[in-house]
């Protein structure tokens, strides 16, 4: 009798483990369910609503707007007049007509979209009249925004000209925090374009104009120095300097005006005797010496160099883009032209020597 009493005891029991074994799993299976369910909710929430850093939501929507402004509008230019003031009467949207040192002087909204919406190949070409900081400007970002910009054949009946780039230029944004890129696929005749505009706060620098011609003893005339801007934005000139070394370093501003990406220019110690192949700006620097003019020489062919230097608006804060330096050892002669083949420029042997040179030639 004693024996089925404590046999149903122990049944009573291992049941009632059971059951709260059983509550116990159903409650954590619940709550791993909700924790299931919370988490995604939380994703969708961050999915839908971005990122909560203020910095990156704003790039985002530069980087969009900017592209979209850029893209889906012609553009359009207002000239200044002589007292600084926009003048409104002879504003065009054709700004694409105007050169770069037009460009520097009004203000322009850059606008590549032709009648029907598709790229129009002249406002693309026209981008190398403009320089950075009118490119900022224009599409309303603001001023410590850094762009770059890329426009590339995606699509062609051509299979060459797959992954031809149209336009490439911009700042480096490796020192910067916070980046956000968009992207468009256009027509622009029978091919697609990719355009492509990334916005960063990594701040700008120098563009990368260089020497690529120079004669320093010619027979008669004038010295001269080529300088090219093998950038795809217009630079504009203001702050920019060339220096000799000789007599302890002559300096000059080379003058106002914008140089065009791809475009070249002279310095001349006397433009009205200079040899020109081409050259869309010229500038004299013999009134300031350091380019010489018929019997008066500037630099000296023996030894001396070619100093080209930037200075920041509004600073102190200069950089060499370049120095050019020679000694007896180059053997520099009457009328002959050194042109940059590539490489270190104080290296003779990376400079192609000809009689007269090619002064301005693209």
């Amino acid at each position: 009798m004693g024996t089925n009493v404590h046999s149903r005891r122990d049944s009573r029991t291992s049941m009632q483990d059971e059951e709260g074994l059983t509550a116990v799993i159903e409650f954590l299976s619940a709550f791993v369910l909700f924790l299931i369910v919370l988490t995604a909710f939380l994703s969708l929430a961050g999915l839908q609503m971005g990122s909560n850093l203020p910095q990156t939501d704003r790039i985002d929507e530069y980087s969009i707007q900017g592209l979209q402004i850029l893209t889906g509008e012609s553009g359009w230019f207002v000239p200044h007049d002589e007292f600084d003031v926009r003048d409104l009467a002879n504003s065009t949207r054709d700004w694409h007509t105007f050169n770069a040192s037009v460009l520097i002087t009004g203000d322009l909204r850059p606008g590549l979209a032709g009648a029907s919406g598709e790229l129009d190949q002249v406002r693309v070409n026209g981008l190398n009249n403009i320089t950075e900081d009118q490119f900022v400007r224009g599409l309303g970002l603001p001023d410590w925004a850094s762009v770059n910009l890329t426009l590339t054949v995606v699509e062609s009946s051509n299979s060459s000209r797959v992954g031809t780039q149209l336009f490439q230029d911009g700042a480096n944004r490796r020192a910067g925090d916070f980046s956000a890129t968009s992207s468009r696929l256009l027509l622009l005749g029978d091919e697609i374009v990719q355009v492509t505009l990334e916005v960063h706060d990594a701040g700008r620098t120098s563009s990368h104009l260089r020497v690529t011609e120079f004669m320093a003893d010619p027979a008669s005339g004038t010295e001269w120095v080529e300088v090219e801007n093998p950038d795809g934005f217009a630079v504009n000139m203001s702050g920019w300097s060339l220096r000799r070394d000789s007599d302890n370093g002559v300096s000059s501003l080379i003058g106002d005006g914008a140089l065009g990406g791809g475009d070249v220019m002279l310095c001349s110690g006397r433009p009205s005797l200079q040899p020109n192949l081409g050259a869309d700006l010229v500038f004299d620097l013999g009134a300031t010496g350091v380019l010489g003019r018929g019997a008066i020489d500037g630099l000296e062919f023996s030894q001396d160099g070619i100093k080209l230097t930037w200075t920041m608006p509004g600073s102190l804060y200069t950089v060499t883009v370049q120095h050019i330096q020679w000694d007896p050892s180059w053997d520099i002669d009457e009328d002959e032209s050194y042109t940059w083949a590539g490489g270190d420029w104080s290296q003779a042997a990376n400079w192609t020597v000809t009689i007269d040179g090619t002064p301005g030639s693209h």
